[in-house]
């Protein structure tokens, strides 16, 4: 499944080598917000890497967490 994020402009260059690395990723606004999927959450929260879960642009408006 594909999931938007925000990545912390304090840590954007780390986090998107990482994603990257990882396989294909979209941005999808003029802000540090990406499409990625499950893995790749995965792999950001095995390495500690900071970032924010938010709504697709399409989807229903729910709260955001934090990974």
């Amino acid at each position: 499944m594909i999931k938007a994020i925000r990545i912390p402009e304090e840590h954007w260059g780390k986090v998107w080598r990482a994603l990257v690395a990882s396989g294909p990723i979209s941005r999808i606004s003029q802000e540090p917000v990406y499409l990625v999927s499950d893995e790749q959450i995965r792999l950001l929260r095995r390495k500690k890497l900071p970032f924010e879960l938010v709504p697709p642009p399409d989807g229903p408006q729910a709260d955001s967490t934090h990974g």
